[in-house]
């Protein structure tokens, strides 16, 4: 409950009548607070400390307040009746008595366990007298209890042992484990109970334990009465289980066991090596992979290629053949102008030479009719045909003069004419004869 306010009164010889009444301040009031004369100094002690007053002011004493920092159960300060040197409350487990040295001006703490408990007073009445030689006397709600000798070192050595460590793997019996020699489990039997004490029995304070599982964490745990401690489910690796013991102010030594839970199939040696093979494989079908596939596309790229000059060639061997196809009808053009030259200066001379034989003139135009049939049967004119024909038509005439060698000029000539499609009404004034006699020498040329 908060307080009023704190205030130093000054009252007459009869404490009827306030004469002075003057407000103290304190920062941090707290619970189960008193006021205190101690050692030439007025103490105010609370659940936030312990504070000195300074200038109507109590301001908080960190030597007094450092005494009791580490306990989380703190009973009031108070004197104890017929001994003015000295302060108690209790503090967690103990009882502590503040004193000052003979010596020394810095105070002094004595705790002296005791379970809470045990003493089970009600907060608030707790009382400590000193009785005589016998030393002092603390009031309990169940009767009272002796302390003696407060200066005596209680020390007494003891010894803490592991009994028994089991381990199991899930919805598996328990086995034992070798308490004697460190230990390697299986991966699944990662499950490990410690059971552990100490051999000393006080019917005052209770027996607690202290453990640290190194390897899991290196803090150890709070102060507990248990005698036992299970791990579950632990991953793999080495571990040091390491357990301590108190009984009141008397600390044992620690015991310790080391143990390694073995590593999963699929982390252990050969499980890497298997990894790391298959991974070199897979690389190098990787590699495989990829420089087949590169193969496969520069053998495509070059089949693309060679399909391309392909048909590169073959449009210009289109073009070259267009080309020549060109070239021969040029020929062939130059070849029919040429044919058809001959064929009207022949008809022409023809035509004239009728006529001078229709005349009748007799030896007077002879002369003329020989000039006319010398100049139709002329060999310039089948020369120059020949070399038109075999540009146009190149090596026809060789090779029917390689397949008949029998032929005649004037077959070779037929031949020709009849290459070039011309019929016999236009063969005959190039032959100087008759249509008539143009089919019987085609019939004669079949025949050869």
């Amino acid at each position: 409950m908060k307080l009023k306010g704190l205030y130093r009164l000054k009252v007459d010889a009869d404490y009827k009548k306030v004469l002075n009444k003057e407000y103290l301040s304190v920062s941090k009031e707290g619970s189960g607070s008193n006021i205190i004369k101690f050692n030439g100094s007025l103490l105010y002690s609370s659940s936030q400390g312990i504070f000195t007053l300074k200038n109507n002011e109590f301001v908080k004493d960190s030597m007094y307040s450092n005494l009791f920092k580490d306990y989380s159960s703190l009973t009031t300060l108070m004197k104890i009746k017929e001994d003015s040197t000295k302060l108690w409350r209790y503090a967690n487990d103990n009882i502590s008595i503040l004193s000052f040295g003979s010596i020394s001006s810095e105070p002094k703490l004595t705790n002296i366990p005791v379970a809470r408990n045990v003493v089970n007073s009600v907060a608030g009445f707790e009382n400590m007298t000193q009785v005589g030689d016998i030393g002092y006397l603390v009031g309990t709600s169940n009767g009272y209890l002796v302390l003696n000798n407060l200066n005596k070192a209680d020390a007494v050595q003891l010894n803490i042992n592991i009994n028994s460590i089991e381990a199991y793997k899930r919805d598996d019996p328990k086995f034992k484990v070798n308490l004697f020699e460190s230990s390697t489990l299986k991966n699944k039997e990662n499950n490990i109970a410690f059971h552990y004490s100490f051999p000393f029995f006080n019917t005052i304070v209770k027996n607690k334990y202290q453990y640290q599982l190194k390897g899991l964490s290196n803090k150890w745990s709070n102060w507990s009465q248990n005698t036992s401690q299970l791990f579950e489910n632990l991953p793999y690796g080495e571990y040091t289980f390491n357990v301590r013991g108190k009984s009141g102010n008397n600390t044992t030594n620690t015991a310790s066991y080391t143990f390694t839970i073995e590593r999963p199939f699929y982390l252990s040696n050969i499980a890497i090596a298997i990894y790391i093979f298959a991974c070199v494989l897979l690389f190098k079908l990787i590699d495989v992979y990829y420089k087949n596939k590169q193969k496969r596309a520069l053998l495509k790229t070059q089949q693309k290629l060679s399909r391309k000059e392909l048909e590169n060639k073959q449009q210009l061997t289109q073009l070259n053949n267009e080309k020549l196809k060109l070239d021969i009808e040029n020929k062939n053009r130059e070849l029919a102008i040429s044919t058809m030259s001959i064929i009207k200066k022949n008809e022409f001379l023809n035509t004239i030479k009728k006529e001078l034989i229709k005349a009748n003139l007799g030896n007077k135009v002879s002369s003329v009719i020989k000039i006319i049939d010398k100049n139709i049967n002329n060999t310039d004119d089948w020369k120059l045909f020949q070399e038109a024909f075999n540009n146009a038509d190149k090596d026809f005439l060789n090779k029917i003069k390689a397949k008949h060698s029998t032929l005649t000029p004037n077959d070779l000539k037929l031949c020709a004419y009849l290459r070039l499609n011309l019929s016999s009404k236009e063969i005959a004034p190039l032959l100087n004869i008759s249509p008539r006699s143009v089919e019987v020498k085609r019939y004669r040329l079949r025949k050869k």
